[in-house]
């Protein structure tokens, strides 16, 4: 299972439980799920999408054979396709993520959502798929995603290393680019403006020194953003 290592139900209604807590998540959306794994976050919104419509992709082939197979057939609404973006943990494609389409059409979703995909990517990688969630999003559309964010007046923020430091990011890994980054608040919150996009909210994951993991929400951080 290449999407962690926690239990994949539980997992999956938590941060389906996190759609409706921080993005008013309804079950008439239409909604955009980016990297969309082996449908961890699919099965648990089956139980929520009954009038909606939702929508995965993944660069990983068998994991969208799966989805298509296992829930897609059940579920006529819910759709799956397979991208081959380059990517040096999973794949040697030659489609890169910075110049990566979304196969989708303009404001075609109310809500778009990333869980632990821009923890993977490099900046010119989240600036294009910032566009293209813009894009995508209508007029009054919300995106919900997860980061590893940090604040350079702290010597200390979380309980992962990122020991490689850059201009408005940190590296785990300066060999495996993909492997873990974490970026500067002011970094994120230009790169969505540039986007057309506001960062609204940012609740702290338990993967800080400082957030308890009772009743937090997920590991990494969730942000917001707001289509302008």
């Amino acid at each position: 299972m290449y999407v962690g290592g926690s239990d994949f139900i539980p997992h999956g209604i938590r941060q389906v439980n996190a759609l409706k807590k921080y993005i008013a998540l309804k079950n008439t959306d239409r909604v955009l799920d980016v990297g969309c794994g082996i449908g961890r976050t699919a099965v648990a919104l089956t139980e929520v999408l009954n009038q909606g419509t939702y929508d995965g992709f993944d660069a990983v082939e068998k994991g969208i054979n799966w989805c298509n197979k296992n829930i897609g057939k059940k579920h006529p609404n819910f759709k799956f396709k397979f991208t081959p973006i380059y990517n040096d943990l999973y794949n040697t494609f030659s489609q890169k993520a910075e110049n990566f389409t979304f196969p989708y059409a303009d404001a075609q979703f109310d809500k778009v959502f990333l869980f632990s995909v821009f923890t993977h990517m490099q900046i010119p990688e989240i600036k294009r798929y910032l566009n293209e969630i813009s894009r995508v999003l209508n007029g009054g559309g919300q995106c919900l995603a997860t980061f590893f964010l940090y604040d350079d007046s702290k010597t200390e923020y979380g309980t992962m290393p990122f020991p490689h430091q850059y201009e408005g990011y940190r590296l785990m890994d300066d060999k495996v680019t993909a492997a873990n980054i974490a970026v500067s608040i002011p970094l994120l919150n230009q790169m969505a403006a540039e986007a057309g996009l506001k960062v609204t909210t940012i609740k702290g994951g338990f993967w800080r020194t400082d957030v308890e993991k009772e009743g937090a929400d997920e590991f990494q951080d969730i942000v917001v953003f707001d289509k302008i």
